[in-house]
């Protein structure tokens, strides 16, 4: 793997990493305009159309004659929900049916009409109706989203002081750059893919940057131990950095196969009672995506902007050292 030389290649790694990002960002704000997402929201996280059924025990002694009543409004309109939630009130029942965006609007409405009469039976004192409701679901405010996005800011930093600590600040700037590089192609590849977005991709997106502080660790570990050998520390950078990077490489590649196919076991076993073949392989999409950004950023990426980092800060030593000797 050392025949790679990727201490040489930072400019192509530079371009693909641009490539990637771009046509993230140029997929993403296509269908941001077109069809009104940057992500492909799933339904967790989709704008939806609802409609609200309330119904009173007094004119329905089960809920099994609404729910009749509701499908069949529903199937004459030719409207199909994709979730549905029943629960009690205080003076009834009530059905929370939810349609997605593409479904037509005044078709569903029209079906609310006919559920809307058929309940009520035309009494205007009646303690039942049906409401429809467009509801917009605004991503700012998913707590999922917003601590998880906390816990990423702290746990970079805290790696970021602990790099300068344990290894050396070049180091921990190519640690924090890997970070977020593979963050960021992560997010990318989940715009040009389409794979629905929801919490389990805000989980895969905070095991890549786990997955990635790690794969730094078995990298850097493995310079720090290779440089206390006197014969390695007189090869010149790019070399030292290529023998590293060949010497981890599969370790980074294994570490980030093992954490995403161990977190998909999980997502697997916690979806599979939905019976939804979509709900069941968006995990295994985002599991791929995430080893992708681990294993590019951390095994290729990473080990060539730290040949320039090393590079920049063993001529600055270099400098600093003359100048002291002269002073």
């Amino acid at each position: 793997m050392t025949n790679l030389k990727l201490s040489s290649k930072m400019h192509l790694f530079i371009i693909i990493t641009s490539v990637l990002v771009a046509a993230g960002i140029a997929v993403g704000l296509v269908f941001n305009f077109v069809f009104g997402g940057y992500f492909n929201f799933g339904s967790e996280y989709a704008s939806y159309n609802s409609v609200v059924v309330d119904y009173a025990y007094i004119d329905y002694g089960s809920e099994d004659a609404v729910r009749e009543i509701c499908d069949k409004a529903f199937d004459a309109a030719g409207v199909k929900y994709y979730s549905t939630e029943n629960g009690e009130t205080g003076e009834g029942g009530e059905f929370i049916f939810k349609f997605a965006k593409s479904v037509n609007t005044e078709s569903i409405q029209k079906a609310v009409g006919v559920i809307h009469s058929e309940i009520t039976k035309g009494d205007v004192n009646s303690l039942s109706h049906a409401y429809f409701h467009n509801v917009k679901t605004k991503m700012g405010g998913a707590p999922a989203l917003k601590f998880g996005a906390i816990a990423l800011a702290s746990a970079i930093a805290f790696q970021f002081l602990y790099f300068v600590i344990r290894y050396r600040l070049t180091m921990a700037f190519a640690a924090l750059l890997a970070n977020v590089h593979n963050l960021a192609i992560y997010v990318s590849l989940l715009a040009i893919t389409r794979v629905p977005f929801g919490s389990s991709a805000i989980a895969f997106g905070a095991l890549t940057v786990l997955t990635t502080m790690i794969g730094c660790c078995l990298l850097f570990d493995r310079m720090r131990k290779n440089l206390k050998e006197e014969s390695f520390a007189k090869r010149g950078v790019g070399e030292q950095v290529d023998i590293c990077a060949g010497e981890s490489i599969l370790n980074v590649s294994v570490l980030s196969v093992f954490i995403a196919a161990s977190a998909l076991i999980m997502f697997v076993f916690l979806s599979i009672s939905a019976l939804s073949v979509a709900v069941v392989m968006t995990p295994v999409f985002l599991a791929v995506l995430s080893a992708v950004a681990s294993i590019y950023g951390t095994a290729f990426f990473t080990p060539s902007v730290y040949a320039r980092f090393k590079t920049i800060g063993d001529n600055y030593k270099a400098a600093h050292g003359k100048k002291s000797k002269k002073a």
